[in-house]
């Protein structure tokens, strides 16, 4: 359908126009807390049940479910909330969601009209406090307005580079009688990307071709197409090996014969001693991030010629110059390559990357010390690795413990990781985790973060309980801001201060709120406490307790 509307005569309110878009673009699951401007979409949600309404208790909480559902679904997500504090509390993940590239569609609520300027009660104006973290950010004048501003949301958040959206609209509007729209998503954006330019592929492959050393680096945008079997194909029939972008590990399979692994800082050490030596970088579905190159050379080599392919033209060239920039689909350029390849034939790799890979697994062995006690955070990344089935999902906070997890992740399937990319805000995991488990709930799901991280939002296991939400929460407790102590080793000659806090027993406190959780001293006490965890069906704590000294490196070391 295009711009049809209803028999003449039917009107419906505008919330209910509101809630019929999402159902057109197939959103199944909202999240959030309701308030008094937004208790009209809360009213319709009360009887729509293809969308399952997850009442969340912090908006926080809800705006990172959101997040996880997004990233975890390949579609985009909806949370809502009241005005003024409910607005400002989803901010942080809006942030996450914007850095990221996640097309999470804020709806909140605002101040009626009436009330503006006049220093009501959680009045403010929203909309320039969102539009930094959104692209594109608006508040519904009236009624007539609600339907083309779900539309333009969500063509916007799904427009390269993808991103959060978001509207609001006070109760008098979202009250008010409208004329129903039924107008199909395929009516009002395009569904399928762009193929890449043939010659741009030409010249690609032209400049692959001369490489004596090339090397691919593979980013998200290979998961975000479905395009990991083409890619691994592609490596296959060109000899060329491969590393990923430390934010997206699982965009390349560990396991196959030419993957040297993550770069960067906490990345393999198999693909840093590779990278600087390549004299042709392919980057594929890539956004060059700080945690994979530090934005300066040495990871890459400043003489090395860089081939950069985005879906999204604005992200060529903001790190490195490139050689050649080719934007469209991701899946078409790898197919172009690949037509190339398979006229030129596979060479042989310039890397051993057998031997490089066991020597960076030798050195991942030497740092676990599994008897040590206190219990090493190396041990605990490695025991995670070993106990999540090849299918699971791996949530990642940011902190100390997050950089143990990344060095021990060897991926095996696409999309099984996340962490919260270019944003690095501690305790946004358990929520993440919880949406991703919502979008594929036959996925097991384990989430690990540090203590402070685990205390942001543990008001969130309630909901995972209430809403049996089977996700698996590892707890790196070393009784405080590990990162913190490593950036004042590095930087502040040991200088700690305010870094150190007392914890209640985490596995204690997931028995309060009716989930399972045990409390982790003894390094031959963890692994089957991680399996039980995972076998009970229900949300659960693993609070292990880690050496306070044991850190992860702050900079680069190659």
């Amino acid at each position: 359908m295009s711009n049809s509307t209803a028999p003449k005569g039917t009107t419906i309110t505008g919330a209910k126009a509101l809630v019929d878009g999402l159902l057109r673009e197939g959103i199944d699951h909202v999240f959030g807390i309701p308030g008094t401007q937004n208790l009209a979409i809360l009213d319709v949600l009360r009887e729509t049940p293809q969308i399952r309404f997850i009442l969340t208790r912090h908006e926080q909480g809800a705006a990172f479910m959101s997040y996880g559902f997004a990233r975890a679904s390949g579609k985009p997500s909806v949370v809502t909330a009241t005005e003024g504090p409910g607005v400002t509390n989803i901010v942080t993940a809006i942030g996450a969601a914007f850095r990221g590239n996640v097309p999470v569609i804020s709806i909140c609520g605002v101040q009626e009209s009436v009330m503006r300027e006049r220093d009501a009660t959680q009045d403010m104006d929203q909309i320039p406090f969102m539009r930094p973290i959104t692209k594109w950010a608006y508040s519904i004048p009236y009624v007539e307005k609600v339907q083309e501003s779900v539309r333009k949301a969500f063509r916007v958040a799904l427009t390269e580079p993808q991103g959060p959206t978001h509207i609001e609209a006070a109760s008098e509007v979202l009250m008010q009688q409208c004329t129903p729209e039924t107008t199909a998503p395929a009516a009002y954006r395009n569904t399928v990307a762009a193929v890449c330019d043939p010659q741009q592929v030409d010249a690609a492959w032209a400049l692959i071709s001369s490489a004596k050393k090339p090397l691919f680096v593979v980013g998200r945008g290979v998961m975000k197409e479905d395009a990991v079997a083409a890619m691994e194909a592609l490596a296959t029939a060109t000899g060329i090996p491969v590393t990923v972008l430390q934010y997206c590990p699982d965009a390349f399979p560990s396991t196959h014969a030419l993957a040297l692994g993550p770069l960067g800082r906490n990345g393999f050490s198999s693909a840093n001693r590779a990278a600087p030596q390549a004299d042709v970088i392919i980057a594929i579905g890539a956004h060059f991030d700080v945690f994979s190159t530090m934005y300066k050379y040495g990871v890459i080599s400043a003489q090395a010629k860089i081939i950069h392919h985005t879906a999204a033209p604005g992200q060529i060239g903001i790190v490195f110059p490139v050689e050649l920039g080719v934007t469209g689909s991701t899946r078409s350029f790898i197919q172009g390559l690949a037509s190339h390849a398979a006229q030129a034939g596979a060479r042989a790799s310039w890397v051993n990357v057998a031997e490089a890979r066991a020597a960076f697994d030798h050195e991942l062995n030497t740092q676990l010390k599994p008897t040590a006690q206190p219990i090493q955070p190396q041990f605990v990344a490695h025991m995670i690795r070993k106990v999540l089935p090849k299918n699971g999902i791996l949530v990642v906070d940011a902190g100390n413990g997050g950089k143990h997890v990344r060095s021990y992740f060897k991926s095996y399937q696409p999309n099984t990781f996340m962490c919260i990319d270019d944003w690095a805000s501690v305790g946004g995991s358990l929520p993440i985790a919880m949406g991703a488990k919502l979008a594929r709930p036959d996925q097991p799901v384990i989430c690990a973060s540090g203590d402070m991280g685990a205390m942001c939002n543990i008001g969130e296991l309630e909901t995972a309980v209430r809403e049996n939400i089977a996700v698996v929460y590892v707890v790196f407790n070393d009784q405080g801001l590990g990162n913190e102590r490593a950036f004042q080793n590095e930087h502040f000659g040991g200088r700690y201060f305010a870094v150190d806090y007392n914890n209640p027993d985490f596995g204690a406190l997931a028995t309060v709120f009716g989930a399972n959780g045990e409390h982790v001293t003894r390094p031959e006490d963890l692994e089957g406490a991680i399996e039980r965890a995972l076998a009970s069906g229900k949300p659960a704590i693993v609070d292990v307790m880690i050496d306070q000294n044991t850190l992860a490196p702050v900079v680069f070391t190659g």
